[in-house]
């Protein structure tokens, strides 16, 4: 039988994405990831307090890509959405991915906030 399928994370554990940092890093590098990944994650969650819908929107995007349900193609154009008018946080993302796709998502990124700041200054 197929196994159960299991919940997102409740929104107050949030997991980072890199939870599983690379062969040969030390311990004071992997902590210092995860810190970085949890405060982006709090820095979403305090934005978007009024709008709790975004904050778990950010979670099953997450949840759906560690999951290998969702190409990371398909998580940049949803994060890229999701933070249309959030540069900062478009930029953010890229440090919360797996090393194999962090330049990949730097310069989709990087396009979207680009675009976010031209809104703003409109």
């Amino acid at each position: 039988t197929a196994p159960a399928p299991t919940a997102p994370p409740p929104p107050h554990q949030p997991q980072p994405v890199n939870s599983q940092p690379p062969q040969g890093q030390n311990s004071s590098t992997q902590a210092v990831e995860f810190d970085h990944a949890i405060s982006y994650v709090t820095t979403i969650k305090k934005r978007f307090a009024n709008q709790p819908r975004t904050y778990q929107t950010f979670l099953e995007i997450l949840h759906t890509y560690q999951k290998e349900q969702r190409g990371i193609t398909e998580v940049l154009e949803q994060v890229s959405d999701l933070f249309s008018e959030h540069p900062d946080l478009l930029r953010e993302f890229t440090f919360f991915l797996p090393d194999a796709v962090q330049k990949q998502a730097k310069k989709s990124l990087e396009k979207a906030a680009t675009e976010a700041e031209s809104r703003q200054q409109q």
